[in-house]
């Protein structure tokens, strides 16, 4: 396919060639600004670069390993994978922007992100829930390059990823339904970890000493020869705890291979393995201090790609595999205790696309099936036979209860450009065993008002399956609802994007209207938490972002972002958690800065109004007291370090002035904990 009509569209200094960038458009070219820690001002344009489909085979065989500073490129994502569409707003954490943050691990990097609420249980990857634009955690889907990894069970468990930061390129958070070329539309959003694949032949190990007993320990080594590229790595994280039973011990395992010729086309893989376990103190019910959890996560995926001219395909296989035992006691069982809680979640789906591109614009065709499979003693329909739980002793570890579904999905994408107009329009028939067939319908479409200013508009309507938590958890006060009905949506958004030079700016402002939404809700008649589908919930939410960055020595950027959520349920207005419990105001700072030679200091500052009200905990009374309000905190995050080609050393301190904060009721979290950390690099 010749490129003499292609119109090159640049404004950026920052990005990677990944082929499988989730959010990279379908063989389209992307207009963006600097890759900044809060919001990128992302927009995919659509028919500009629709005579570049061998440029995006030249961005398969020329990946990069990190974030190089160049003036101006074109850069055409994988066609195969996309699941963004024009003029769509995605928040990008760039590779530059994990190396100065303060955090050591995913859950806690995803705070900095604006819009993104991540609630923690556990700090240091243990446990948290992740919510887009006012959504639950159960409504945004995961993926790990481009794959699907979302947890049928239960949300908690949907970052459980076997991967250290030292592994990850970046990651991007669409904001807003999508997705349906990729088998499944994204309720409230998407997050997308994208992984790093040197291509050169090298090694990293790093160790990391700090509070409350924390060490760490990490080690990778990468090969390139040939065509073919293959990284390993493996890493330890443990503590003691900040306090009573929050100690964790967390080993994770990654690979990852690529072999592309140019005739033969694309094949790549991941594998990860994942063993943790830590301290539930308060998780789950105040009740009882003591519970523990221990899980364990295998993931693989095989992908082959193929492209010739203006065509494109690819065929996705993949599998995860989740492990968990939950103890209520873990220490001093009471007599009418009968033992832990087992679960072990399978799920596979394969996914083909095809897509080709014209003078009319960009066509995706998608197929996808995806299985679920859980074997519980609390979860599910009663087995006929038992089935003992692996690697684990006692009388009572046994399975006795399963579930299976099993989803198949059709999808139809076009994206065109009319001069300073472009746009996508997508459709997406999806069915399920147990709820039967819908359809859902979206697009969006970008007006360039001038060089710097553009506005955008998007609509759709989405869906979220009922967790298997959800339908059949019956432990303790909650109690779950086999005859659920999935949740469902009408999503509108208005968006206007300023990028000139060093100044990165947006307004945004969207309206979801739920439905048969799904929420915890707690009944004073029983004492109990019932799985219902709450009426309607009608959410609605502001976004302001600005940004300098001139990557000078001293004023490396500053940034600063603002969203205001407002969430009215309808119906009965008992006590619920989650759907009502938004951050109906979040503030956001960043500072990144040169201190003198190689040293240099980023600072994160934030401020959270969360809406609704928690019950606290009497334990002295052994009940719950009267339901009261969230309060407001700031948390502050501040890395000082030394960067040099071979080595580099940091000292980072988390919740730098020490503030008492609830992400949950009655579970509080970490004070000032403080880290020092050295990483060595070898190249060949």
């Amino acid at each position: 396919m010749k490129n003499e009509t292609t119109k090159t569209i640049v404004c950026f200094c920052r990005w990677t060639r990944k082929s499988y960038a989730v959010f990279n458009s379908l063989g389209k070219q992307i207009k963006i600004g600097v890759l900044a820690m809060s919001l990128s001002l992302v927009t995919l344009d659509a028919q500009r670069a629709s005579a570049q489909a061998t440029a995006a085979q030249a961005s398969e065989r020329e990946q990069e390993t990190d974030p190089v500073p160049i003036g101006e490129v074109t850069i055409t994502g994988d066609k195969a994978l996309a699941i963004a569409e024009p003029a769509r707003v995605v928040a990008t954490i760039s590779r530059s922007d994990i190396e100065r943050a303060a955090v050591q691990n995913i859950q806690d990097l995803l705070r900095y992100v604006d819009g993104l609420d991540v609630r923690t249980r556990g700090g240091n990857n243990v446990q948290a829930d992740i919510s887009l634009r006012g959504g639950t955690f159960d409504q945004t889907v995961v993926l790990l390059n481009g794959v699907n990894i979302t947890d049928p069970q239960t949300g908690h468990h949907s970052l459980n990823i076997p991967i250290n930061l030292e592994e990850v390129q970046r990651i991007e958070v669409l904001q807003g339904p999508g997705a349906w070329t990729m088998g499944a539309v994204t309720y409230s959003g998407a997050i997308n970890i994208i992984t790093r694949l040197a291509n050169q032949t090298g090694a990293t190990a790093g160790l990391i000493q700090g509070m409350h007993g924390y060490r760490s320990s990490h080690a990778a080594g990468t090969f390139s020869a040939n065509g073919l590229r293959t990284a390993a790595s493996a890493s330890k994280s443990k503590s003691d705890g900040y306090a009573a039973n929050t100690d964790f011990d967390v080993d994770n395992v990654y690979a990852q291979l690529r072999y592309a010729t140019p005739k033969s086309g694309i094949v790549s893989g991941q594998f990860g393995y994942q063993n943790k376990d830590f301290g539930a103190n308060n998780f789950y019910s105040p009740k009882y201090p003591y519970q523990y959890e221990h899980t364990r996560t295998f993931l693989s995926s095989l992908r082959y790609s193929l492209e010739r001219g203006s065509w494109g395909a690819s065929a996705t296989l993949y599998h995860r595999q989740h492990q968990d035992r939950y103890e209520l006691f873990h220490i001093n069982p009471p007599t009418w205790y009968t033992g832990h809680n087992y679960h072990r979640t399978d799920m596979a789906g394969a996914l083909v696309q095809l897509t080709r591109i014209s003078k009319l614009g960009t066509t995706t065709a998608g197929v996808s099936y995806r299985y679920e499979h859980i074997y519980s003693n609390t979860l599910g329909e009663p087995m006929q036979q038992p089935l003992a739980v692996k690697d684990e002793s006692g009388d009572n570890a046994l399975y006795t209860k399963e579930k299976a579904r099993e989803h198949f999905s059709a999808s139809l994408q076009h994206s065109f450009r009319l001069q300073k107009f472009h746009a996508t329009l997508g459709v997406m028939g999806a069915g399920n065993n147990d709820f039967g067939v819908r359809a859902y319908v979206g697009g969006n479409a970008a007006y360039d008002l001038s060089p710097a200013w553009q506005l955008s508009a998007a609509a759709g309507n989405d869906y979220r399956l009922p967790t298997f938590t959800d339908l059949y958890y019956n432990v303790g006060d909650q109690r779950g609802n086999p005859r659920l009905k999935p949740e469902e949506a009408v999503t509108g958004e208005l968006a206007l994007r300023y990028r000139y030079r060093s100044w990165r700016a947006a307004a945004s402002g969207f309206y979801r209207y739920g439905y048969n939404i799904i929420n915890w809700r707690f009944n004073p008649t029983d004492s109990l938490w019932h799985s219902q589908n709450i009426t309607n919930v009608a959410t609605s939410g502001v976004h302001l972002y600005v940004e300098y960055a001139p990557q000078k020595l001293l004023l490396q950027k500053v940034a600063a972002g603002y969203t205001y959520l407002y969430v009215t349920p309808s119906g009965q207005q008992e006590t619920a958690s989650y759907v009502v419990e938004q951050l109906s105001h979040r503030l956001t700072a960043t500072l990144q800065h040169g201190v003198w030679s190689r040293l240099a200091a980023s600072w994160q500052l934030q401020y959270q109004q969360r809406a609704g009200r928690y019950q606290p905990f009497d334990v002295s009374a052994g009940k719950y007291a009267e339901a009261t309000a969230f309060k407001p905190f700031w948390l502050c995050d501040l890395k000082i370090y030394w960067e040099e080609e071979r080595y580099s050393i940091f000292v980072a301190a988390t919740n730098l002035f020490n503030n008492l904060y609830l992400d949950f009721g009655n579970i509080p979290q970490p004070g000032r904990w403080v880290k020092v950390g050295l990483k060595v690099r070898v190249k060949s």
